[in-house]
């Protein structure tokens, strides 16, 4: 099978860049950027850009399925690379025959009130009603980016500021990259069941668990934020407690993985 990983240069789409090559599978990367010295050499390389259009019809030219997994949260970016950019994959995509388009969501986007979810519920519904035949997959938020968040938190003086009672079910990006090859394999399968990671926790455990691991002794600050969005988190409207579990646990991530950086 011949692959094209969107924002094949990211966390996820390292982990399944990786994963698929494993397999045996020709993959190719697709990227805004140019090709860096350190990708993998035995993939393709793509240069595209979902927020403009450039290359991306050139990049599933030949491609049986498309791993979706670019995405942009920043306020000014999100509707141009989430919502026009999936627009233009799509039909792209469509043109060229691909027989399979995953497209990787978020838990809880139809329950939390926050723009960027907004936007990734709506580029579910563009993929849904592409014609291409598709599946989309529903994770909870990776281990990568609760690693990223606290890493940046951990920058202001003196403490380290957390959302007052927010819980979280994060997972692995190894997890997610195994879960997506294996709906690669079974084909299109519409919306797939959820994919979580296998242990609930409140912000503040984890950051216990963090600190230990990354060796900062600040005094941890929860702080309680105002509006829907905060309040859904506190409700715990992004767990999700009926979906397939990973298996690697967060302290167990945090022994084995330096510390995210920013892309």
């Amino acid at each position: 099978m011949t692959i094209l990983v969107t924002g094949g240069a990211g966390h996820l789409g390292r982990e399944v860049v990786r994963v698929a090559l494993a397999a045996g599978h020709t993959v190719r990367i697709m990227s805004r950027r140019p090709r860096p010295a350190d990708a993998p050499q035995d993939a393709e390389w793509a240069t595209a850009d979902l927020a403009t259009g450039a290359g991306i019809r050139e990049a599933v030219e030949g491609i049986d399925a498309v791993v979706h997994a670019a995405s942009n949260p920043r306020p000014w970016r999100t509707t141009a690379v989430d919502v026009e950019g999936t627009k233009r994959l799509v039909s792209a995509a469509r043109d060229a025959g691909v027989r399979h388009l995953l497209y990787v969501s978020i838990v809880g986007i139809d329950r939390i009130p926050y723009s960027y979810y907004q936007r990734k519920l709506i580029a579910e519904q563009i993929v849904a009603e592409s014609g291409v035949p598709y599946s989309i997959l529903r994770a909870t938020q990776f281990h990568s980016f609760i690693d990223l968040l606290l890493g940046v938190a951990a920058r202001t003086p003196f403490v380290l500021p957390i959302p007052a009672g927010f819980q979280v079910q994060s997972v692995a990006d190894e997890d997610v990259a195994d879960r997506i090859l294996r709906a690669l394999d079974q084909g299109p399968g519409g919306r797939l069941q959820d994919y979580a990671g296998p242990e609930y926790m409140t912000v503040t455990e984890a950051t216990v668990a963090w600190k230990a691991a990354r060796g900062v002794h600040k005094t941890t600050l929860p702080i309680p934020l105002p509006g829907n969005t905060a309040a859904a988190f506190r409700a715990g409207l992004n767990l999700a407690p009926d979906a397939e579990l990973g298996t690697i646990r967060w302290r167990e991530w945090l022994e084995t993985h330096p510390p995210t950086r920013l892309h």
